[in-house]
C-alpha cells in the first residue's frame, strides 16, 4: 500500500470532524481532504490515471513502475478512480470544489398574457466566477454527454479570457444554434450530466448558463456561403426545423446550392411553435432562418413532399436531405378520447402562442378559469400547462410516471408548480366522460407503480378517481410523418439497440462515464448510434436526419444528425468529383457519383451507363481488343499463361460493358 501523508488543511476549506473509510481499501481519512489511495498490488503502471488527471495530482514511480499520488494537488474530481481499467484508485473526502452559481428564476409579475421570460442569464462576474469551476478535464467527459460535442473546455477557457469570438469559434465547429441550444437543451441529461463534478457526486458546471452568456456577449456568427464552383451539388432538404436548418447551414457554407420545402407557411418547425415565447424568444427562434435566407437559401413554403414528389426531387436535385419533423401527434386509446373539447399539444400550443403574440389574455372558447386537463407532464406538457395558465386557465397535469423518472427538465417542473400548475405523477387515464352534447366532461384516472426508471408503469386496480375538465390536451409524444424512398436500405425512423444488449465502446468505457453515470452513458451510446445513422445514406443519393431519422428527438439531437449528414452528403459529393476527374467529360455529378460509391449488384456501374451511352460501349471494345491481343499472343508464343490473363481481362471487361450497356438502357426506360 502506498504511503498517505498526512493531510492538511487548505485555505478556505473548513475541516470537518467527521471521517470518510474506504470500503475498498480499508483506510480511514479525514473528510475535510482528499486523499488519493493506491492499490500497488492492483496498479499495473498503465498510467491511465495519470493522464486523465487535470491538476497533476497522479506521477508514476519510475522505479516501482506504480502510481503515486500527491494529496496536495488533488481537487476530488474522481476521474482517475472511474477511468483505473484495474480499480488500483480510490479518492477518499471530499470534492474540492466552489459551489455552483445559482441564479434565481424571474418571477412575473402578472401571469396573466405575459410573454416575458422566465429565465435570466449569468451577468459578467457570475459568468466568470462559474467558468473558474471548470478543471479543463484532458478527456472531458461532458463533450461525450453533448449531443452535438461541443468542446466545452475550449469555449470555457474562451470566456476565461474574455475572447467572445474565440468562444464562438468553437462554438461553431459543431453548432449552428448555440442561442437556442443553451436555453432549450436539457443540460442536467446532456453535458452537465456528464461533467466531472457530477460524476463526483457534487454540482456541475453551468454549462448551459455559459454557452447562454456567450450568446449574450456577441451575436451568434452569421452563415458564411462558399463561393460556387463547378460541380458543386444541388441539394434539397426536405423540412425547416432544427435537422433541417443545420444541414442547409453546412451546405451553404461548402458551396452547396440548397433549396428548402416546409409543408407549413411558418419555418422553424417545433422551434416556431412547440415552445412559447416565455421559454425561447422569438428573435432567437427566428435568427438560423433568417441568416439561411440571407446567405442564399432558396425556401419553398406551403409545399408538401410526399412520395411521388421525393421521386420527382430525387432526379430534379443531386441529393436529398429528409428532415421532416415528428408532427403527428399520439393519441390515446381510451373510450371518449374523440370528444368533443379533446385536442392534442400541437393545435393547442399554435392557437395559444398566436393569442399571446397578439396580447390577447383568453381564448374564445376558454373563459376565465376554465379547467384544462392535460395528459402527460413532458416538457412539451409543461409549455401547454404554462400556456394555459397565462390565458386564465386552471390547469392540472397527469402523467403515468413517477415523479422521480419522467421526462421533463426540473427547471421546467419547478417553474410550472411555482406559475400554478397542480402536477400529479402516478396517474393513467382510463377513460374520458363525455356529455350529452358530446363534449368531454371529466377523465377517469387510475393510480400507477413504478419501481425503476426503464419499467413500464403498472395500473392499479379498483383506484379510479374522477376529475373533470372542460378541455383536454394530449401532450403524450408524436409520430413521424413525410416521405419515404421506395427503395430505403432500412426502416425508417431507425430504432438504437438496447444499452444493455450491446457492449460499450472502449473509448466510452476509457472515459468513465458508464461507472459514473449508467443513464447518461446509456442515453450517449444511443445518440451515437444515430449519428452513426445520419452519415449513412438511407437511399441512392437521400439521407436522413432528426426526427425524419429517428422518430421524436431533441433539438441539439437533430441538429448534430443534420450536421452529420450534410458532412456525409458532401464527402459523398467531393468523391464523385474525384471519380469523375479520371474519366472523360460527359459523366455527370450524379452518375460519377454512383459509381465512385461502388454499390452491391452493380447498382452505380447501372446509373452511370443510364446517364452515359459510350461508356458501356468503351468498356465492350476494350475488352473484345485485349481478348483478340491475347489469342494472338497465344497463337505467336505458344506461352498459355500472359494469354489466359489478357483473355480474362478483356472478358471481364465486354462482360461489364454489356451488363452496364443492358442495365442502363432499363433504368433509362424506368426513370
Amino acid at each position: 500500500m502506498t504511503t498517505v501523508p498526512e493531510p492538511r488543511p487548505r485555505e478556505g476549506v473548513q475541516p470537518a470532524a467527521a471521517a470518510v473509510r474506504s470500503w475498498r481499501f480499508g483506510v480511514t481519512a479525514p473528510a475535510f481532504v482528499p486523499r488519493i489511495l493506491v492499490n500497488e498490488e492492483r496498479c499495473a503502471g498503465c498510467q491511465e490515471c495519470v493522464i486523465r488527471c487535470p491538476t497533476g495530482a497522479l506521477d508514476l514511480d519510475p522505479v516501482a513502475w506504480k502510481a503515486v499520488g500527491s494529496d496536495a494537488l488533488c481537487v476530488g474530481c474522481r476521474q482517475c478512480e472511474r477511468t483505473c481499467p484495474f480499480g488500483a484508485i480510490e479518492i477518499a473526502g471530499p470534492a474540492l470544489v466552489p459551489p455552483r452559481v445559482e441564479v434565481d428564476h424571474l418571477v412575473v409579475d402578472e401571469l396573466l398574457g405575459s410573454t416575458a421570460p422566465t429565465r435570466r442569464g449569468f451577468v459578467y462576474a457570475e459568468a466568470m466566477q462559474e467558468a473558474e469551476r471548470c478543471v479543463q478535464c484532458p478527456d472531458p467527459t461532458c463533450v461525450l454527454g453533448c449531443p452535438a460535442h461541443n468542446d466545452i473546455p475550449g469555449f470555457i477557457a474562451a470566456i476565461r479570457d474574455d475572447d467572445w469570438d474565440e468562444a464562438h469559434a468553437v462554438l461553431r465547429r459543431t453548432s449552428v444554434m448555440p442561442d437556442i441550444c443553451s436555453i432549450v437543451c436539457d443540460q442536467s441529461l446532456q453535458c452537465e450530466g456528464a461533467c466531472s463534478w457530477r460524476l463526483a457526486g457534487g454540482e456541475p458546471v453551468a454549462i448551459g448558463m455559459l454557452e447562454r452568456f456567450v450568446t449574450e456577449q456577441r451575436p451568434v456568427p452569421d452563415v458564411h456561403p462558399a463561393e460556387p464552383a463547378p460541380g458543386v451539388p444541388r441539394v434539397a432538404v426536405v423540412g425547416s426545423g432544427p435537422a433541417g436548418m443545420a444541414a442547409a447551414w453546412e451546405l451553404i457554407e461548402n458551396g452547396a446550392r440548397v433549396t428548402m420545402f416546409e409543408r407549413e407557411q411558418a419555418t422553424g418547425g417545433v422551434l416556431s411553435w412547440g415552445i412559447p415565447e416565455f421559454t425561447l424568444p422569438e428573435r432567437a427562434a427566428r435568427r438560423p432562418m433568417e441568416a439561411l435566407q440571407r446567405a442564399g437559401l432558396e425556401l419553398r413554403t406551403g409545399t408538401d413532399v410526399d412520395e411521388a414528389t421525393l421521386t420527382r426531387l430525387r432526379h430534379e436535385y443531386d441529393a436529398v436531405v429528409l428532415a421532416q419533423g415528428a408532427s403527428n401527434p399520439a393519441r390515446l386509446s381510451v373510450p371518449g378520447a374523440d370528444a368533443k373539447g379533446v385536442e392534442d399539444a400541437t393545435h393547442f400550443l399554435r392557437r395559444a402562442k398566436l393569442a399571446l403574440a397578439m396580447g390577447e389574455r383568453r381564448l374564445d372558447d376558454l373563459p376565465a378559469g376554465t379547467h384544462v386537463l392535460v395528459v402527460g407532464a413532458g416538457n412539451t406538457a409543461m409549455d401547454v400547462a404554462r400556456s394555459a395558465r397565462r390565458l386564465g386557465c386552471a390547469v392540472t397535469a397527469v402523467d403515468w410516471f413517477d415523479r422521480r423518472f419522467a421526462s421533463v427538465r426540473d427547471d421546467e417542473l419547478e417553474e410550472a408548480e411555482h406559475e400554478g400548475v397542480c402536477i400529479r405523477f402516478n396517474r393513467v387515464v382510463d377513460r374520458f366522460e363525455v356529455d350529452d352534447s358530446g363534449h368531454v366532461a371529466a377523465a377517469r384516472l387510475l393510480h400507477t407503480r413504478q419501481r425503476r426508471a426503464e419499467a413500464t408503469p403498472k395500473a392499479v386496480a379498483r383506484s379510479a378517481v374522477r376529475l373533470e375538465a372542460e378541455l383536454v390536451v394530449l401532450a403524450t409524444g408524436y409520430r413521424v410523418g413525410g416521405p419515404r424512398p421506395g427503395d430505403a436500405a432500412t426502416t425508417l425512423p431507425v430504432r438504437a439497440p438496447a444499452p444493455k444488449r450491446s457492449v460499450p465502446e472502449r473509448t466510452l468505457l476509457g472515459s468513465g462515464l458508464p461507472a459514473g453515470s449508467p443513464r447518461v452513458s446509456d442515453l450517449v451510446r444511443r445518440r451515437a448510434y444515430l449519428e452513426r445513422r445520419a452519415v449513412e445514406p438511407v437511399a441512392a443519393s437521400v439521407w436522413a436526419a432528426g426526427d425524419g431519422l429517428s422518430g421524436p428527438s431533441t433539438v441539439v439531437g437533430s441538429m448534430a444528425q443534420g450536421l452529420a449528414a450534410a458532412r456525409s452528403l458532401l464527402a459523398a459529393a467531393e468523391a464523385a468529383r474525384a471519380a469523375a476527374a479520371g474519366v472523360a467529360a460527359g459523366v455527370s455529378w450524379e452518375g460519377a457519383r454512383a459509381a465512385a460509391e461502388g454499390r452491391a449488384s452493380g447498382r452505380g456501374w447501372v446509373r452511370a451507363a443510364a446517364r452515359s451511352s459510350w461508356l458501356p460501349r468503351l468498356s465492350v471494345g476494350v475488352g473484345l481488343a485485349v481478348e483478340i491481343t491475347g489469342v494472338l499472343l497465344l497463337a505467336m508464343t505458344r506461352d498459355l499463361f500472359p494469354a489466359a490473363i489478357l483473355f480474362g481481362a478483356g472478358t471481364g471487361s465486354a462482360l461489364a460493358g454489356l451488363y452496364g450497356w443492358v442495365g442502363g438502357w432499363v433504368s433509362a426506360q424506368d426513370s
